[in-house]
Order: structure tokens, then sequence, then C-alpha cells
């Protein structure tokens, strides 16, 4: 696993054997001594062999239970700071979500209007072919009248009008083979919940038709087949120790995983968001090193985004300020063109 730290169970075996050895020979010689006073009447010797395995019996549970006491500390340690990459990667999660939210509240409506266009032309598409699969001949036609007018695609919606003919005028068999490309479609994409829907739409549809009642099964199945793949590369990432890659396919691994899978994943993530903090440290100590300072400030609010509550961001964003100065007189050297000769 990526940067798991040990428990130290061997220590504290270690700490057991030597407990155990200890405790035989304190007895030995309290045996010895009592032995040696009773049977010989030797009271000086045997007092002195009683009170050395005595003496021995009590330092030696003394120095287990001190081992036993530091081991705990050290995993109570370990799991504290288990609990802070998993609140600064929720923290992390929830700034960039509110950084979104604050820039396009920033944005005019002119300019979100040329922002989301593309993402509402490629909505408005996908929901009017939605709606043709699903024989909503109204909404159809609603649709391409604003993708027509209010997005300007005349050439789109002239396209979708002869569709919308076409599955007006095909038969059952062909508005059943439509529909299942369409499902297809979605499930390229990966767009799950969507596909889903669809599968519901469809069985009021066309109920009772076989390849219709299929389609949730079949949903499931490729989806449980991309997961086994994403799990798949996650375990090779982790083995081939590409921190970044195994980053990657935590978040793709989020909308799959049930809790309790997501629970026995726990340990590799914490080992892969460890070894994610080591990394951007490294990054940024060996860009400083170097005088890379633009580098080193995109390195440095990296790993302030990602790990917001560690103690090394804390310490990176002390420095930020001076690396921005430096990494700004940097840029002009490196962009000033080299002087004309003289002809």
């Amino acid at each position: 696993m990526l940067g798991s730290p040990s428990d130290h169970q061997n220590v504290r075996r270690l700490a057991k054997v030597g407990l155990a050895a200890a405790v035989m020979v304190s007895l030995a010689a309290c045996g010895y001594g009592i032995y040696e006073w009773a049977a010989h009447g030797d009271r000086p010797l045997g007092v002195g062999f009683l009170a050395g395995g005595l003496a021995g019996l009590l330092i030696s549970l003394f120095l287990y239970c001190q081992v036993v006491l530091i081991q705990k500390f050290v995993n109570y340690a370990y799991r504290g700071y288990d609990a802070l990459l998993e609140a600064s990667e929720l923290l992390r999660r929830q700034e960039e979500h509110s950084r979104t939210i604050a820039a396009n509240s920033n944005l005019s409506e002119w300019a979100k209007r040329v922002v989301y266009r593309e993402k509402d032309y490629e909505f408005l598409r996908d929901s009017i072919q939605g709606a043709i699969v699903r024989q909503d001949w109204e909404s159809a036609e609603h649709l391409i009248r604003d993708m027509d007018r209010e997005f300007g695609f005349h050439d789109e919606a002239a396209h979708l009008r002869e569709k919308l003919q076409q599955a007006r005028r095909a038969t059952t068999e062909e508005r059943i083979a439509a529909a299942i490309a369409r499902f297809d479609s979605l499930c390229q994409q990966h767009k799950w919940d969507q596909a889903r829907v669809e599968c519901e739409r469809l069985s009021a549809l066309f109920p009772g038709q076989t390849r219709i009642v299929a389609l949730p099964r079949e949903l499931e199945r490729r989806r449980q087949e991309v997961k086994q793949q994403l799990l798949k590369d996650y375990d090779q990432a982790v083995r081939g120790q590409d921190i970044d890659r195994a980053h990657q396919l935590l978040y793709q691994l989020d909308q799959y995983l049930v809790p309790k899978e997501a629970e026995a994943l726990k340990e590799s993530a914490r080992g892969v968001f460890r070894a994610r903090l080591e990394q951007l440290k490294s990054r940024f100590a060996i860009a400083v090193e170097s005088k890379q300072f633009p580098s080193a400030v995109e390195a440095g609010e990296r790993l302030m985004r990602e790990f917001p509550n560690s103690g090394y961001a804390q310490e990176i964003s002390k420095l930020l300020p001076v690396l921005r100065q430096r990494a700004r007189q940097q840029a002009p050297h490196a962009a000033t063109p080299a002087p004309p000769t003289a002809s």
C-alpha cells in the first residue's frame, strides 16, 4: 500500500518475548533465593536473590507497559493523521465546489450564456433524442423549436425535425431498435442515472417487449464491468506506485462503490492520500531548491488546495508571497528577447 505506516506489531511482539524471558529469569532468581534461605540457611544470599528477582519482575512489567503505551500513542497519532487527511480531502472538494459557484456568480449573464452555450446545446440535443425515443412528439417539437430560435442551430434543428418525422413513420420494431441504440449510447458515456430513467420510461412505453425488459439487467452488467475495470486499474496504479493515476481513479470510483466497498478501500485510499501529500511536498521542495519558482508556486498552491489543513500547507502559505514575487521577477527574464545585433 502506498505510504501506509506500520502499526508496530513487531515491536510489541518483541516486547512480549522480552517480558516473558525477564519474568522467567526473575522467577528463577526468586526461587533460588528462597532455596538458599530455606535449605542452606544463607539468609543474606537468599534475600539478595529474592529482592533482585522481584525488582527485575517489576522493572520488566514497567518497561513492557511503557512499550504498550508508546505503541498506543503512535497508533493514535496515525489515526488522527488519517482523519486529518480525510477531512482535508472533504474540505478540498467543498472548496473547489465553492470556488466554481463563486466564479459563476461573478460572471455576467452574457458571459454565462457564452460559457454554458455548448453544455446547453448538448443537453438540449440529448433531451430531444430522448423525447423522440419515448414518442413524446409534442415535447420533441417544442425543444427543436427552441434549438432553432433560441440557439440558432438551424441545420441541426432541420436534421432533428427530419429524424422526428422518420420516427413517427417508423414501425414498432424500428422504434425499439432506436431506443436500444440510445440506451447503448448512454451506457458508453457512463450516464448510468440517465440510462436508468430511460429504462423505466421505455418499460412503460413498450410493455412486455423482451429486449426492453432486459435493459435494466444489461445496464447493471455494463456498470459492474466499468467498476471492475476501474478497480483493476486502481490496483495496478497502487502496485506500480502511480500516485497521480491512483488519485484520479479514486474520484472516478466514488459513483460506483457502495458503502461496504468504500470501507474496504478506505485504508488503501488513506495510503494514496499520504503518498500524494508526500509527492506534492517533494515537488515543492525540489522546485524551490532548483529555483524554479513558478513550478514551486504551482506545487505549493496545489498542496494547499488538496490538503488545506496539513502542517505543510500552513508552512507553504507563509512562503508563497515571497515565491510569487520571485516567480514574477523570473518571468520577464525568461520572456525577454535577445537584443538585435547592429547591422
